[in-house]
């Protein structure tokens, strides 16, 4: 049996920030075609961010990052454990220096999650929708090499001249949900996204579909890729700080290791 995570502060943070339910109507006899121009900029996202054969040698990655909420006095620093390498969606979090235990995600259709009231069981995110606000490049790896991904040149974003806007649709089957789960703007300059907006579906007192968005203030360097280094985080109103500290590539998903380093 996996612990139950508490939401609260910590735990409507880690809710928010990397994992979470979705649900959405679908529409059938709709194409599930992606449209051209959006896979050329994902694959051009990938291309300028370190280039496909490196993010195809990438499968898991462990980081850290200094956080400052609205209400924080002082930055906190969570770390973050993601393993990409199969279809199933696993990750680990935790914050620095806390003993209890993270949130538990190891390839399980759902996570349970308690809300004060009662335990629920929460339907998982899909891999890509984990990966974007960190790894944009690796979701974009992510989307073009897995078939129930559509990707569409947006029609209802609002996109500044020259800049590309995608629309990201999971298929299933042969229909495509009523609205794409995800929004990415992609500067024309840097061939890099500016801004991620994607679906996640909030528990608690008031339950209910919101749009997360992630703007991605500044890239850097590291080992040979092109990463977000200065993010922020809005959802409901409330923003985020992240700044980037440090990063594992490959270390595969050795959650009982990582959690002595959450706790250290």
């Amino acid at each position: 049996m996996r612990p139950a995570a508490t939401l609260g502060r910590v735990g409507f943070l880690l809710l928010a920030t990397l994992g979470g339910p979705h649900f959405s109507k679908t529409v059938s006899a709709q194409a599930t075609q992606s449209d051209p121009a959006a896979v050329k900029a994902m694959r051009n996202v990938i291309g300028q961010s370190g280039g496909a054969d490196a993010w195809k040698r990438i499968r898991s990655a462990e980081e850290s990052f200094s956080v400052l909420g609205k209400d924080d006095k002082t930055p906190h620093v969570i770390r973050l454990l993601d393993d990409w390498s199969s279809n199933t969606t696993r990750y680990r979090r935790g914050l620095q220096g806390k003993t209890g235990h993270p949130m538990d995600h190891n390839g399980t259709s759902t996570f349970s999650l308690n809300t004060g009231a009662s335990q629920v069981e929460v339907p998982e995110f899909d891999q890509a929708r984990t990966l974007v606000p960190r790894f944009p490049a690796a979701a974009a790896e992510v989307m073009l090499r897995r078939t129930e991904y559509v990707l569409r040149i947006s029609s209802t974003q609002i996109c500044k001249s020259g800049d590309i806007c995608v629309d990201v649709f999971r298929a299933h089957g042969s229909t495509l949900p009523s609205t794409p789960e995800q929004q990415w703007k992609i500067s024309s300059t840097t061939g890099l996204p500016t801004t991620v907006r994607y679906q996640i579906e909030t528990v608690g007192p008031h339950p209910g579909i919101v749009w997360r968005e992630v703007y991605f203030l500044k890239y850097d360097s590291e080992d040979g890729l092109t990463i977000p280094v200065s993010i922020v985080v809005s959802l409901r109103g409330r923003r985020e700080f992240w700044r980037f500290t440090s990063m594992k590539q490959n270390p595969g998903f050795d959650t009982s290791k990582f959690d002595r380093e959450v706790a250290q």
